[in-house]
């Protein structure tokens, strides 16, 4: 594969540009490339502005758009304007995903639900990036566009725009199946050659050679439900902590405190505050450090105190699985049913007969949720709150129906021979045999109905999961992408590397890819 002269456009974010996004712009330029670069998070637009290694034709900083966006308005442009540019009919579902903006971490911990910044800055800021996304694909005319993942909103707007100018976008997604991943071309993770391999397996196109594997997995799953890999860490990290870990993780945020008040502000807050923002994660002041700290041991005291109803009353159920928040999964792909709490209260209200719906927490948010939104989701009529200590196994098993706006537990669900209703516009769970997808709450009770009648326990339904892990172990990667992100990991970067170039060459060989663009 000759990638020499080729234009590829980097969404250089955060700490994967650190960990992956430079040196995949390193080897690219070997190749020959050229390249060009959106940053996200100020420190990170730095190194990308003062390394050496890599040339960019073009730098283009997200935080500099969020906190002056008036400076990057070169003309004046209205949202229908941008909307038709896009093929989109409107902005808000995409700003939703950007929790800088639409939600506040300064007025309350984990995130309060006003927004963070005025409409009129948010119109400001959408129309800047726009605009300047829009000069680099008109000038830079890149033949490939690389993210991290597909997110939030600017990972939105560079896969339409992409779409517009038939340019391959990729970046890597969870395949639900435990430890792989998945190249997607498109936002909601709709297209690449994951989907076309499972359409091509359920319509008996093509074969399998990894079809045993896959079955063998399948039994597996259904004999040891395989738990996520997120939460089993999670569970180690608590679980294995030592003595001196518990203390230094007690000391931290004092420590930070004082440090502040010896040392002036430190350099990451410097680098990356944002003046239109205010306090983020990443610039705590000591005021705010201190309220997390209290915050979150109260948040945990409260979860682990709390009355949950009693699981072992509840005979016909849903269950309503709550997500991480805020999160792409979630905020991202299922915009209208992100208000968990009122998705949750409206799905109760579809419930035929003497069903009710099961809810439970999501295990990474313990600590993060507030007493008072498990109370309102507890007093919800025909909502029964349990246990977020409760085995999703369990909860799965005793099941009629999982109904979610997007979810790990569909996934699982499928293994179990459970179906699924799907809110949300995730498509990678939208290729398993046990997912319904429903947008329309006003005829949901009758999807319901629905899809409670449906039989999964058949050969065709066997033969079309089959065909799911099966499409996943062919064209998917067995790596540990999270550790590598993270920074645990800095020893594989070349054989991720690898795989990216191996993803590059099928994009060709696919016909996916334009050479004469």
């Amino acid at each position: 594969m000759d990638l020499k002269n080729k234009k590829v456009l980097i969404f250089q974010q955060r700490g994967w540009a650190i960990t992956i996004g430079h040196f995949l712009a390193k080897k690219l330029q070997a190749e020959g490339c050229k390249l060009a670069a959106v940053t996200l998070k100020k420190s990170t637009h730095n190194f990308v502005l003062n390394q050496k290694e890599v040339e960019y034709k073009y730098i283009l900083s997200i935080d500099d758009i969020t906190n002056n966006p008036d400076d990057f308005l070169s003309r004046d442009i209205s949202l229908e304007e941008i909307c038709d540019d896009l093929g989109i009919d409107t902005i808000w579902p995409l700003i939703n995903s950007n929790r800088q903006l639409v939600r506040s971490y300064r007025e309350k911990y984990y995130y309060g639900y006003g927004q963070n910044v005025p409409d009129e800055h948010i119109v400001k800021y959408f129309k800047a990036l726009c605009i300047q996304l829009k000069v680099i694909f008109d000038n830079f005319r890149p033949d490939l566009v690389i993210v991290a993942g597909f997110i939030f909103e600017g990972h939105a707007i560079l896969s339409l725009f992409a779409q517009k100018y038939n340019i391959p976008i990729i970046g890597a997604t969870d395949s639900k199946i435990k430890n792989y991943y998945i190249f997607c071309n498109d936002f909601d993770c709709t297209k690449g050659r994951f989907f076309k391999r499972v359409d091509e397996l359920n319509n008996r196109i093509k074969t399998s050679d990894n079809i045993i594997m896959a079955r063998e997995y399948i039994k597996k799953f259904r004999e040891e439900f395989i738990q996520p890999q997120r939460l089993l860490e999670l569970r180690e990290q608590e679980n294995n902590k030592s003595l001196l870990l518990k203390i230094k993780s007690e000391l931290s945020p004092f420590k930070q405190i004082l440090s502040w008040y010896l040392k002036g502000k430190p350099k990451y807050y410097r680098v990356n505050y944002l003046s239109n923002i205010g306090s983020l994660t990443d610039t705590r002041t000591p005021r705010i450090i201190f309220r997390d700290y209290i915050m979150q041991k109260k948040f945990r005291r409260a979860a682990n105190k709390f009355n949950y109803y009693d699981f072992n009353k509840i005979n016909k159920y849903v269950y309503f699985p709550l997500q991480f928040q805020p999160e792409g999964t979630i905020d991202a792909t299922a915009p209208f049913f992100c208000n968990q709490i009122e998705t949750a209260r409206q799905v109760a209200m579809s419930l035929p007969g003497d069903y009710t719906l099961v809810v439970k927490d999501h295990p990474a948010m313990f600590g993060l949720r507030s007493p008072s939104y498990l109370k309102k989701l507890y007093k919800t009529p025909n909502v029964k709150l349990i246990d977020y200590r409760i085995s999703n196994e369990e909860v799965l098993k005793k099941a009629d129906l999982i109904i979610s706006p997007n979810s790990t537990s569909i996934a699982e669900a499928a293994f179990l021979r459970k179906p699924a209703i799907q809110l949300g516009n995730l498509g990678t769970t939208l290729k398993l045999p046990n997912v319904f997808c429903h947008t329309d709450m006003t005829t949901l009770s009758k999807k319901i109905k629905e899809v409670l009648r449906v039989e999964l326990m058949t050969e065709e339904y066997e033969r079309r999961l089959g065909n799911y892990v099966a499409a996943v172990y062919d064209v998917g990667f067995d790596f540990d992408y999270k550790k590598l992100w993270d920074g645990r990991e800095k020893n594989s970067i070349n054989i991720f590397l690898d795989i990216y170039f191996k993803e590059f060459k099928s994009l060709y060989e696919d016909k996916l890819y334009n050479p004469n663009l």
